[in-house]
């Protein structure tokens, strides 16, 4: 029989494993959390279209020039024209934001997210 002294804690290749996986995640945690702040400001220029006064009745263009506005001063330069949507059907505008981003990890590893947001305005 053994004793106890002998069977306690972790070993050294145990602790390494433990520690390159913790690194892994933290790694993966920095690179994905500008993507994710950036969402934030993205998601929240788009939802701030809907307090403008007459949106549903001004031109696509001057929706889209507000929103790339919007987008601007919360320094999401990244989107492009071609990434928003802007159609109408009715007496509803529909607005849509539609993008991925890519994040390079090790080698020829790398993230992958993808984003897709949409609003309604409703002409008043």
């Amino acid at each position: 029989m053994r004793s106890r002294q002998k069977q306690q804690g972790l070993t050294f290749i145990s602790w390494l494993v433990v520690l390159i996986v913790l690194g892994f995640m933290v790694m993966v945690a920095l690179k994905i959390t500008p993507v994710y702040l950036d969402h934030f400001a993205v998601k929240t220029s788009l939802e701030s279209l809907q307090s403008e006064p007459l949106i549903g009745r001004k031109q696509i263009k001057d929706i889209r020039k507000m929103l790339m506005r919007r987008l601007d001063i919360n320094n999401i330069r990244h989107l492009t024209k071609e990434d928003i949507t802007i159609k109408r059907a009715g007496g509803v505008t529909r607005v849509s934001i539609k993008y991925e981003e890519k994040r390079e990890l090790v080698g020829n590893l790398a993230l992958l997210m993808s984003f897709d947001d949409s609003i309604e305005l409703i002409s008043n």
